[in-house]
């Protein structure tokens, strides 16, 4: 398995070449965001990963399609299925939310679909998408947010923001608040803040201040100005970074991850830094992916792929990385070790088996089945399979690409939910604009 670049011109599926299936790769996982029935959210999501890392192991270089028109149709599809299979459930100030930014997500992917006036209108089709995002965003911040209609992960941010203004250890007693879990009594409660440092140093440290949801914002933005910026670089990778950042915009998930507080957005904003600075500073990017794979508990996963990944300066940046990892955890592991380890791994750790996982357990489920991995033997599979991907892993897109595949495998086989599989699209929508972007330079590179 090579995830480093293309080897072969190997023809596509249904005639679609690799960038037209990947993208609709990252719609599928778009629409598993949004929509309410687990057992479709999993089939959509595993469905998006075989296909992505399908492309991969292939290494397929040919296009027969135009990216943007691709996208213009994967974006026309999945706002209009997200609107009739969206989560029911949801608070009205969060559905409002999604008309405005559903219209503006049309606008911006009809701009795209002519053919031969297709290039003179890439610039509106960007402006309409950016109009939606900010349109939706406003409306979303200057809306009255009721502090207890808020989900148990917007709480423990609350509560976290709450013991650092009182100069408490919020991996203590101190940070309480209840278990949002549908399968949970009533009074079921998580004690301490069950996030690492990083997310505490965010979110719960916004939270002494502010809107936590502030910190998904500028993550947010951040992203899809990168994704922009990429778009106007001007090289032969343009209509491929154009057609993911159609896709990113116009994400008509933004909404419910906003409201929700999920912690998601910085993760993948991370690896984003981590990689756009991986070839200019070592040690800078190997922060910047300490503070990627400190961000959540499920990242002990990429650990073989993190050493076994080879490239230049491999050696300075997995030390920065591990430095900064380390430097996270430490302080807190000296203050209180036992609270520490309690709220961090314990808490996650007791999560059983949910029905309503977008998973392949949880869809099983449905059908019937219960099928449920011991925690040793997913970790030990889980492991396994980021070795045997870490093994061939030389490049930086295929780095990031490598990330979301095997996380992607473990969200699949064990528990997941909206907000996991968000991260798996964002990291396929880096890989492939860094991939373009790459095979460009190569390109370049031979013809001059």
């Amino acid at each position: 398995m090579s995830f480093s670049g293309p080897s072969s011109d190997n023809p596509g599926l249904l005639g679609l070449g690799p960038i037209s299936l990947r993208l609709i790769a990252i719609g599928a996982l778009s629409l598993a965001f949004g929509v309410a029935s687990p057992p479709l959210a999993a089939l959509l999501a595993v469905f998006a990963w075989l296909l992505f890392t399908w492309t991969m192991w292939r290494g397929d270089s040919s296009e027969t399609q135009d990216p943007v028109r691709v996208a213009g149709w994967v974006g026309l599809v999945i706002i209009g299925m997200s609107q009739l299979v969206s989560r029911a459930n949801l608070p009205g100030a969060v559905l409002a939310t999604r008309w405005p930014g559903a219209v503006c997500g049309v606008a911006a992917c009809l701009i795209a679909l002519p053919g031969s006036q297709r290039r003179k209108w890439m610039g509106a089709s960007m402006a309409v998408a950016v109009a939606g995002v900010a349109i939706v965003t406003g409306q979303m911040i200057s809306a009255e947010w009721n502090s207890d209609f808020g989900t148990d992960v917007y709480q423990g941010h609350e509560a976290a923001g709450a013991a650092i203004r009182d100069g408490e250890n919020p991996y203590s007693e101190a940070v309480r608040f209840f278990n949002g879990s549908p399968y949970e009594g009533e009074d079921a409660i998580y004690e301490g803040y069950p996030y690492p440092p990083v997310v505490l140093l965010t979110y719960g440290l916004a939270a002494a201040f502010t809107d936590p949801r502030l910190v998904s914002t500028l993550a947010w933005f951040g992203i899809l100005a990168w994704s922009a910026r990429a778009a106007f670089r001007g090289r032969r990778e343009q209509n491929t970074s154009m057609a993911v950042f159609l896709l990113l915009a116009t994400f008509p998930g933004w909404p419910l991850l906003w409201f929700t507080s999920w912690t998601e957005p910085v993760s993948l904003l991370c690896f984003l830094a981590a990689a756009v600075t991986w070839r200019r500073n070592a040690i800078v990017s190997g922060i910047l992916l300490g503070l990627a794979l400190a961000s959540k508990q499920y990242m002990i996963f990429l650990a073989p792929l993190v050493l076994l990944h080879r490239d230049e300066d491999w050696v300075k940046r997995v030390m920065s990385a591990g430095a900064t990892i380390l430097a996270s955890l430490l302080p807190w592991l000296l203050v209180d070790s036992a609270g520490f380890f309690t709220a961090v791994v314990g808490n996650p750790a007791q999560i059983g088996f949910r029905p309503d996982s977008s998973s392949i357990p949880g869809l099983l489920d449905r059908l019937g089945l219960r099928f449920w991995l011991p925690q040793w033997a997913l970790l030990g599979l889980g492991l396994g399979f980021s070795a045997f991907v870490g093994r061939r892993s030389n490049s930086v897109p295929g780095f990031v690409g490598s990330t979301g595949i095997i996380l992607g495998f473990v969200f699949a086989a064990a528990l997941a939910f909206s907000n996991y599989w968000f991260l798996v699209m964002g990291l396929f929508s880096v890989c492939l604009v860094l991939e373009t972007r790459d095979r460009a330079l190569q390109g370049s590179a031979l013809s001059a």
